[in-house]
């Protein structure tokens, strides 16, 4: 019984009718730092990655946002130094090294919010789970080396932003991250003797463009009416 009694005042700031959820999605660009521990292929140049997301929070206070996002970029790099590697030279060549083409992270997060007028900037922190997705059997003309596919491990970061508010629905952010990647493979690392799995850590940097819209999940009746009307 004390342990329901608890539960449910954990429960009571999101079952609060005055209290507002938010969906967002957007996209842009993103870069990455070199992949560390044993992935041989690194690449000591920047390339420019596509980055998307989607988002739901929930602002808890009106100073405060919990929620969840769903990152989805690319990580690669490139290389002016060749590779020679069972017979083949990779890098020099002005192609990529896609680590993943589709790296996925699935986060919590927490963010305060400091107003600015009707607007706001916040900064936060996020961790979950990253996935890693490639097809390294079909590399396209400008990509000189695919890591395997399959990549799983912690995701773990930080976010800042800023929010401009159209009206009392519709929202314009802009926000950039720092995505820390820690992936493990069950696929053998190239070269690296004796044998192991692909390990490697990896830093990106998203900045992207969105919209959200606010809207409230519960309803009252009207004291006047008696009819169901949405919070604001």
């Amino acid at each position: 019984m004390k342990h329901s009694i608890t539960f449910l005042l954990l429960l009571l700031p999101f079952l609060s009718p005055a209290q507002t959820y938010e969906l967002g999605a957007g996209g842009g660009i993103s870069i990455n730092g070199k992949p560390t521990n044993n992935l041989y292929f690194r690449g000591d140049k920047l390339t420019v990655n596509y980055a998307s997301y989607l988002s739901l929070l929930k602002n808890l206070k009106d100073d405060v946002q919990l929620g969840v996002d769903i990152h989805m970029l690319e990580l690669s790099r490139k290389s002016s130094v060749a590779y020679d590697f069972e017979g083949k030279i990779i890098g020099g060549d002005n192609k990529r090294f896609v680590y993943a083409k589709y790296a996925l992270s699935i986060d919590a997060f927490l963010n305060k919010k400091y107003y600015l007028g009707h607007n706001y900037i916040y900064g936060g922190i996020a961790m979950g789970l990253g996935i890693a997705r490639n097809n390294s059997h079909n590399l396209p003309d400008n990509v000189s080396y695919g890591a395997p596919d399959g990549g799983y491990g912690l995701s773990v970061g930080a976010q800042v932003g800023y929010v401009y508010n159209i009206d009392s629905r519709w929202e314009v952010n802009a926000e950039l991250d720092v995505r820390y990647y820690d992936f493990d493979y069950k696929a053998i690392a190239p070269i690296v003797r004796p044998f192991t799995n692909i390990h490697y850590r990896i830093v990106a940097y998203p900045l992207t463009v969105g919209v959200r819209y606010k809207f409230n999940y519960f309803k009252r009746p009207n004291a006047t009416t008696g009819e169901q009307e949405i919070v604001k």
